[in-house]
């Protein structure tokens, strides 16, 4: 099954936000909660975690690519 990894503006960000770095490649193993890309929002990184835990298969927004509250990042397959 396809799980979305997704953007998810908290309440103390506002401005632009860009994806500054994937730290896993399509195809690794990723564990439910381990971060997998950082978002910069107006110099300020936050961590975004894999949903479940499986394999990276896809990236939508690659780095420096502008990103949105709530827009899909890329997908992780699981086996659930």
């Amino acid at each position: 099954m396809r799980h979305p990894i997704t953007y998810e503006q908290t309440g103390g960000e506002g401005g632009d936000a860009v994806v500054a770095e994937w730290l896993v490649k399509v195809g690794d193993q990723v564990s439910q909660g381990q971060a997998v890309v950082e978002v910069d929002v107006d110099k300020v990184i936050t961590e975004i975690a894999a949903p479940e835990t499986g394999l990276l298969v896809q990236i939508d927004i690659e780095i420096d690519e502008p990103v949105l509250p709530g827009q899909v990042l890329g997908y992780i397959e699981s086996e659930n």
